[in-house]
């Protein structure tokens, strides 16, 4: 049983780490939506139908923006870049990954540098939740350490006292004469028990871990729509004066939005319900 205990103790501590390093990637990684830019083949606007190897590529996040992609057409082929591709605070005016005209000042109403509110309202609510999300996943992994640490250690402890205790002797055995003990003797087992703190430390883990998963599902839900749905610059936009020789996508999403935050709030939310199956919990009595 103790070896059962000590593997399910190491089994959900291994399902934090995995979903600290998630959170964690999720959180530094470019990679939430990427919009893909391709060449048309003959100056003639083939809407797709030769869009195979894209040019050039453009990703963006709540905190990683780029400027819209500059051709040379002087060279055959054409060569694309994006430009200006940067790493932006979480808060401020005019230093965030998403601006609004009233912040840059650019007064063009097709510009390609300003976003609208809703797009920046979702994708400032995207990058708060992100953060707070890092922040509880991490701590519900830092309980674990203590938590995982004692209860492996007692359950090895356990394990090397049962396999010292005493036993009837063989020569009493033979004869049938035992002195007050009876012929087969079960020593008792050492019950160890938890520090009194434990149990609301436990607690705590369980919280910070769901509310962690909880929080990284809806930065997740508020990514798609601020980063693809309503994610700009739109195709017509990051094409601009190019229209004949260049096409884009429309904003989808990438690695960091689908695999990253989605195993980062199963694997937290997987070792909440792990926390509370194995160990103990504060139990509170009623008042009538």
């Amino acid at each position: 049983m103790r070896r059962r205990a000590i593997l399910s103790s190491l089994f959900i501590f291994a399902l934090s780490i995995v979903s600290t390093t998630f959170v964690l990637l999720a959180l530094t990684s470019p990679r939430w939506a990427v919009q893909k830019y391709y060449l048309n083949l003959d100056g003639s606007s083939s809407l797709g139908t030769d869009w195979i190897h894209p040019i050039c590529i453009a990703h963006k996040s709540p905190f990683y923006r780029c400027e819209p992609p500059v051709i040379n057409t002087t060279t055959s082929p054409p060569v694309c870049t994006v430009p200006n591709c940067q790493f932006y605070a979480p808060y401020g005016r005019n230093r965030t990954s998403c601006r609004l005209a009233a912040e840059t000042n650019d007064t063009d109403p097709n510009s390609v540098t300003n976003a609208g509110e809703q797009e920046c309202q979702e994708v400032h609510w995207t990058g708060n939740l992100q953060i707070a999300a890092t922040v509880f996943i991490t701590l519900g992994l830092i309980l674990l350490i203590p938590i995982t640490a004692a209860n492996v250690l007692l359950g090895v402890g356990s394990s090397s006292s049962s396999n010292t205790a005493p036993t009837v002797e063989a020569s009493e055995i033979s004869t049938g004469k035992t002195k007050d003990h009876p012929l087969h003797h079960h020593p008792q087992r050492q019950k160890h028990k938890f520090s009194t703190f434990t149990p609301p430390l436990i607690l705590a883990t369980i919280l910070f871990l769901s509310i962690g998963a909880i929080l990284q599902f809806v930065a997740q839900f508020f990514g798609v729509l601020g980063l693809t749905i309503n994610g700009t610059p739109f195709p017509d936009q990051a094409i601009q004066h190019n229209r004949d020789i260049l096409g884009a996508t429309p904003w989808i999403m990438d690695k960091a939005l689908t695999a990253y935050a989605s195993v980062a709030w199963t694997m937290a939310g997987a070792g909440a319900v792990g926390v509370g199956m194995v160990y103990r919990v504060p139990r509170w009595e009623k008042f009538l």
